[in-house]
C-alpha cells in the first residue's frame, strides 16, 4: 500500500475514534443532566471549551482550564455552576476536584454549594441573584406586572407573531445575521460558560421560539432545559435576539408566548438565569468585605464593562421568585481572583 494512502487511512481512523470518544462522553454527561441538571446550567456544561472531572455512577463538574502569562501563569480551573450529581455526592466531587487542581474557583454557585464551601474554609461571596418563573402560578394580573401587560398589548397591535420550531425551518442566513447584529449592538462578542453560546443545530429537549412581523424574522429565543429525575420539568431562557426594529418588548412577549406552551405541558418552572451584581448581600458565610465593596461599586459605575444595571431591570419586570449566587476561590476571594475568573469568560 502507498504511504501516503496508508497515512490518510490512519489519520482518518483516528478522527474517527476521537470522534466516537467525544460522542460517548456527550452522552455520558447527558445521563448525569437528566437525572440531576435542575440547577439552569446544567444543559449549558455541554457546551464547546469545557472540560469534564466525571466520577463514574456519580456525576461530573463542568470547568474552564485557564492560562495566561500575566493573568494566571500556573493556571485556574474556573467551574462552572455546582456539580451535576445528587446534592448529597456534591461534597465527595468538589473535595476530588479541589484535591487535584490547586486553582480552583466556583461560579454561579448556588446557595447549596456556597454552604459547603464555607463548611470546608473558604470564602463565598454573592456574585448576583437568579430569578425564577414559577409557570403554572404565573399570572400577568397587579400593578408590578403592568409593563408585562403593555409589551403584549403592542405586540399584539402591531401584530408580531411567535411560532414555535426549530432554526432549520427558517432561513440560517438570516438568523445568522440578525444574531451577529445583536451581538455587535451589545458589545461586539459573546460571553461564554454564564451564557451557552447560539447553536445552529437541533439539540435534544431544546425549544426554539421566533418572532415574525409581515413575515419577516425579527426576533428568537432559545430555552434550555431543566431536569429532575428523567423529565424536563422546566427551561432556562438562555438566547434572546433581536432585530433592532424589532417593536419594544417583543423578547417578553416571546418569553410569555413560550410560557403558555410549557404551561399546557405541565412543565414548572422558567428560569431567567442570572443578574450579575444585582442585590449582593453580606452573607452568613465568610467572605472577603474588599470584594464585596469592589462589587457593588461595579455594579453601580462600571456598565461599561457589562449592562449590570440593564440586565437585572429587565429581568426585574417579571417579579419572579429570586435567589442567591456565589463565588469562591479557594485561594481566598480576592479581587485579582475574581478577574482571572471573568477573564477566563471572555468578560473583558
Amino acid at each position: 500500500m502507498d504511504t501516503t494512502i496508508s497515512r490518510t487511512i490512519n489519520r482518518t481512523s483516528d478522527k474517527a475514534k476521537e470522534q466516537d470518544i467525544a460522542d460517548n462522553t456527550q452522552q455520558v454527561l447527558r445521563d448525569y443532566i437528566q437525572q440531576h441538571g435542575k440547577h439552569c446550567m446544567a444543559y449549558s456544561s455541554l457546551q464547546k471549551g469545557l472540560e469534564y472531572e466525571v466520577m463514574e455512577g456519580v456525576g461530573f463538574i463542568a470547568y474552564k482550564s485557564f492560562k495566561h502569562f500575566f493573568w494566571s501563569r500556573k493556571g485556574t480551573k474556573v467551574v462552572l455552576a455546582d456539580p451535576v450529581c445528587d446534592e448529597k455526592n456534591n461534597e465527595r466531587l468538589v473535595t476530588h476536584f479541589i484535591k487535584k487542581y490547586s486553582n480552583v474557583v466556583f461560579l454561579q454557585a448556588s446557595d447549596t454549594l456556597a454552604k459547603l464551601l464555607d463548611s470546608m474554609g473558604y470564602e463565598v461571596n454573592q456574585f448576583g441573584i437568579e430569578t425564577e418563573l414559577d409557570i403554572q402560578n404565573y399570572t400577568l394580573k397587579g400593578k408590578h406586572r403592568s409593563k408585562l401587560r403593555q409589551w403584549r398589548n403592542k405586540c399584539e397591535r402591531e401584530q408580531v407573531v411567535v411560532k414555535e420550531g426549530l432554526f432549520e425551518s427558517n432561513d440560517l442566513s438570516t438568523i445568522k445575521e440578525l444574531s451577529a447584529a445583536w451581538v455587535k449592538r451589545k458589545g461586539g462578542h459573546e460571553l461564554t460558560m454564564l451564557t451557552r453560546p447560539l447553536c445552529l443545530q437541533a439539540e435534544p429537549d431544546v425549544r426554539y421560539f421566533s418572532a415574525y412581523q409581515n413575515n419577516n424574522l425579527i426576533g428568537f429565543s432559545v430555552f434550555d432545559p431543566i431536569y429532575s429525575k428523567g423529565k424536563v420539568t422546566g427551561y432556562y431562557h438562555n438566547i434572546d435576539r433581536l432585530d433592532h426594529q424589532a417593536p419594544h418588548g417583543t423578547g417578553a412577549y416571546m418569553l410569555l408566548q413560550a410560557m403558555d406552551v410549557f404551561k399546557a405541558e405541565g412543565k414548572q418552572l422558567i428560569s431567567l438565569g442570572m443578574s450579575p451584581l444585582y442585590s449582593i448581600k453580606r452573607t452568613q458565610y465568610r467572605y472577603n468585605n474588599f470584594l464585596h465593596e469592589a462589587l457593588f461599586f461595579t455594579f453601580k459605575n462600571l456598565g461599561f464593562i457589562y449592562p449590570f444595571k440593564g440586565n437585572a431591570g429587565h429581568k426585574k419586570k417579571f417579579h419572579g421568585s429570586t435567589k442567591p449566587v456565589f463565588f469562591s476561590s479557594i485561594k481566598g476571594n480576592s479581587l485579582w481572583q475574581l478577574l482571572v475568573a471573568l477573564k477566563a469568560i471572555d468578560l473583558f
